[in-house]
């Protein structure tokens, strides 16, 4: 574990409105909205660059960054995780911590509610979705992530509970009475969480070697099955078929 004077930086970008928060040891000292017109792919190290100056924080004193995992963003995830492992190859003590998008919006959910669904990626009627309770004022994971319809979800949801997310799968009609849709606000991920997080994980020691910094993604990137799509063999350039055609 660090001692209290190294500076510590958390990414988040796994959503489309991305932040940046800086700390000294288990102090955090500001928290910055990344430019949304600029984009993360061009605004994320001019952002750290200036969040560093604006505390007279030098590179070579960023002792441990945090990175929010996703899913999200398939550009901004990969930007975060590539400007991360940079900032490390330019400091050979720096440490870095992959930090899980669920548990840092289960973070978002009202101290009145005691546990919490949590949902991103919502695509075709299921989303990778995380059960999460509250225990010593903090989250922990009550059921391995995955993708889920929302009754798959709620069905290994402990009750009453909370759901958050922006957008949702399909709500069941009528909604049960002991299940809570929290404003869609909260569904955004910020740095701040990023950074308490990824303290605690580095506190423990759980941090992340460069090449196992990578996002998490819930299904296959939309190139990627768009170029499968357009490439993938036809029925009728297969072998199978050219042995048919021989033999009539």
């Amino acid at each position: 574990m660090r001692d209290g004077s190294t500076y510590n930086l958390a990414i988040e970008t796994a959503s489309r409105a991305g932040s940046l928060a800086l700390g000294r040891g288990d102090a955090l000292l500001a928290t910055v909205d990344l430019p949304v017109q600029r984009r993360h792919r061009v605004g994320l190290l001019p952002g750290v660059a200036t969040l560093c100056e604006a505390h007279g924080v030098t590179a070579e004193q960023l002792g441990e960054v945090y990175v929010s995992l996703g899913p999200g963003s398939f550009t901004g995830l990969r930007v975060a995780m590539a400007s991360a492992v940079t900032l490390s190859v330019a400091n050979a003590s720096m440490r870095l911590v992959g930090v899980p998008t669920l548990d840092v919006l289960a973070r978002n959910t009202p101290s009145e509610y005691a546990s919490v669904a949590v949902c991103l990626n919502v695509k075709r009627g299921s989303a990778w979705c995380g059960v999460f309770v509250r225990h010593d004022d903090d989250w922990q994971a009550t059921v391995e992530p995955g993708l889920r319809s929302m009754d798959e979800l709620l069905a290994v949801s402990p009750r009453p509970t909370a759901v958050l997310g922006d957008p949702l799968p399909t709500l069941p009609d009528p909604l049960p009475t002991d299940v809570t849709v929290l404003p869609s606000e909260l569904a955004r991920p910020r740095a701040e969480a990023v950074w308490r997080l990824g303290r605690l994980l580095a506190q423990e020691g759980r941090y992340t070697a460069s090449t196992a910094l990578l996002p998490i993604y819930a299904r296959p990137p939309e190139a990627v099955t768009l170029w499968d799509q357009r490439h993938r063999p036809t029925q009728a350039s297969t072998g199978m078929n050219t042995k048919l055609e021989t033999r009539n």
